[in-house]
């Protein structure tokens, strides 16, 4: 079964682009350390001028992927997490007919308290 990721970040204004290429960088990471060849970052933001769930969804459905993977870059349960994501997955799963499953927020993990605890040392 060919399984598509999508990495789904918050987005900012296309004015500021420069802040949706971290959520580009960060999904080439993640592509390459885990081998994802069916991967697709997503916008929330319809102002970022960006590909958002939608357009992502399709093009990795267009590739042959029969099960789909979101993957929020989210670190609170918020709005878009508890109501918006679920929602626009229900839609997307009736029109486009493959599973799409969502993973869970980054919450409050060590790891995030690490990457933290460095940037506060870095200027200490």
């Amino acid at each position: 079964m060919q399984i598509g990721i999508v990495v789904l970040g918050h987005g900012s204004r296309a004015v500021v682009d420069e802040a949706n290429e971290v959520l580009l960088e960060l999904s080439n990471m993640i592509r390459v350390e885990n081998g994802f060849q069916l991967l697709e970052t997503a916008f929330m933001n319809p102002e970022s001028g960006r590909p958002g769930l939608e357009e992502a969804v399709n093009k990795l459905v267009g590739g042959g992927a029969e099960k789909i993977i979101v993957a929020p870059v989210f670190i609170s349960n918020g709005i878009h997490m508890q109501k918006d994501i679920p929602a626009m997955i229900e839609r997307l799963i009736k029109k486009y007919g493959v599973e799409i499953k969502c993973a869970a927020h980054m919450g409050a993990d060590s790891k995030i308290a690490e990457i933290v605890s460095d940037r506060i040392k870095e200027v200490v």
